[in-house]
């Protein structure tokens, strides 16, 4: 995978879900799988708005009652959704311990958690897997059944069927204002004589990577963080 899918690097670098995490979680169902997720089950993390979780992290659930004496409301902890993991990432290959939210568990296989405990010893890949990927992704579209508002799901192609689809925003900008001309050394300058009035206009469209096909979206059918359309 050459590039990170834009919904991937949502997750991965950013916020993998709309909003206040805290507030967003109370308002989803977690999947079956995550919510039966139990004691040597293993997981990548869907990233969140803390700097622990915005890392390519890998975790496996203990036995929270065994650290009563370091963590003494860890039955409280369960009760609200929380596991308690070893885990390791990309920036802290050393492995720790710590609370995460069952939400934000993406189960993955015995096999990928032996091959992602590799890394600790050489190094994490460059690029992130296809299965973490596709993982990631269908967690997203399942979770998003549960909450369409709330949490997005990568869009696919029309024409080919591909989910690698970019949103692309141009943003126009056009100033305006009563025009005055200076001459330095010999040469027009045009200025504006007062403070020029500023218009901004932007064209969304949605760009599909493997074949190029080009979809224009409505001002209503588009939102991006800090761009108002």
């Amino acid at each position: 995978m050459s590039d990170p899918h834009p919904l991937l690097a949502l997750m991965l670098e950013s916020n993998s879900f709309l909003g206040v995490s805290e507030v967003v979680e109370d308002e989803i169902m977690p999947l079956d799988e995550q919510l039966n997720f139990d004691v040597g089950d293993a997981a990548i993390l869907a990233t969140a708005n803390t700097m622990l979780e915005r890392d390519f992290v890998i975790l496996r659930m203990i036995d929270a009652e065994k650290h009563a004496k370091t963590f003494p409301d860890w039955e409280e902890r369960l009760l609200n959704s929380f596991v308690l993991c070893k885990y390791f990432s990309r920036n802290d290959p050393e492995e720790s311990i710590g609370w995460f939210s069952r939400l934000k568990v993406v189960p993955i296989s015995n096999y990928r958690y032996r091959e992602a405990r590799t890394w600790m010893k050489k190094e994490f890949p460059s690029e992130i897997p296809d299965w973490a990927f596709k993982a990631f992704q269908d967690l997203a579209d399942r979770l998003s059944v549960n909450a369409p508002a709330i949490i997005p799901k990568a869009v696919t192609c029309p024409n080919c069927g591909d989910r690698n689809v970019g949103l692309k925003v141009v943003r126009r900008v056009t100033y305006a204002g009563r025009a005055g001309v200076l001459k330095i050394n010999d040469v027009e300058h045009y200025v504006p004589l007062s403070d020029p009035t500023e218009e901004a206009n932007h064209t969304a469209m949605l760009v599909c990577q493997e074949c190029h096909s080009e979809a224009t979206l409505a001002d209503d059918e588009w939102q991006l963080p800090g761009i108002s359309n």
